[in-house]
């Protein structure tokens, strides 16, 4: 009987796996936030859903990927909004295009300040100051789930009730960046009299590479009862004998 009820135990805390939408009554509930650049304000914006592929911010609608959560034309966030404290733990993108770079953050507090209050008129550059901590950035996730790594190490005992994926890396203080692909050309420096190429030299010119995915589903743990203990095997042993116990006494009951 202590088994049974330890197992139940364990089982109450294990991970869970939760399907993304646009709808409002959806766990976690989804919004998207956008800011044309690092140091301009947050705004609240639209959120897509496509079935089989996920949720996408901002609700363009292109042939390049901008119906997508992406960082062209400025950068974009998926903000979830548990019913609970849960530590994040892996995310799946249901659909990519070109890069697929994405960082992660938990609203861990700041006074009285709400998560969506910490980004609406907040910027990118300033996140970490309005009680959002970087968990960490995460390449090319692709279509298959990433670990966050989040199950032990610094971020083992970090639970939130309001997470944030973005598209691209993300430094502290600075803010959305991006990788960016490397072009090296031999070009002419000098010319003849009559036109032919006296000189060359090489020149390399860097060009962004753009992250585009559409976020399908999440698992996280919620965050165990009485701070993050379950119950000792000598109480569950306590319990299952006083189950037991009144089982023996409804017997005898009917015995008489």
């Amino acid at each position: 009987m202590a088994a049974m009820l330890w197992a139940g135990s364990l089982s109450a805390i294990a991970a869970t796996n939760w399907a993304l939408t646009n709808s409002a009554a959806n766990e976690p509930e989804v919004t998207g936030w956008k800011a044309s650049s690092n140091t301009s304000d947050i705004y609240r914006t639209s959120v897509g859903y496509w079935t089989g592929s996920g949720v996408g911010v901002g609700g363009e609608s292109s042939s390049d990927g901008q119906h997508a959560m992406d960082n062209k034309d400025g950068y974009e966030l998926a903000l979830m909004s548990f019913d609970s404290a849960v530590r994040l733990e892996s995310v799946r993108a249901g659909w990519t295009q070109g890069d697929s770079d994405i960082f992660v953050m938990a609203f861990t507090g700041l006074g009285s300040m709400t998560a969506a209050e910490s980004l609406d008129g907040g910027t990118f550059s300033n996140l970490t100051s309005r009680g959002w901590t970087l968990i960490g950035n995460y390449a090319d996730i692709g279509t298959g789930a990433q670990d966050l790594g989040t199950t032990s190490g610094a971020f083992e005992n970090t639970y939130s009730s309001f997470w944030l994926i973005g598209a691209g890396g993300f430094a502290a203080g600075v803010g959305v960046t991006n990788d960016t692909t490397a072009t090296t050309a031999r070009v002419c420096t000098q010319y003849y009299w009559n036109g032919g190429c006296k000189a060359w030299s090489t020149q390399t010119s860097y060009s962004p590479r753009y992250d585009y995915l559409k976020l399908a589903n999440v698992t996280a743990t919620v965050k165990p009862p009485s701070e993050g203990t379950v119950p000792e095997p000598g109480s569950l042993a306590l319990a299952g004998i006083a189950l037991l116990g009144m089982v023996g006494l409804r017997r005898r009951e009917r015995a008489r």
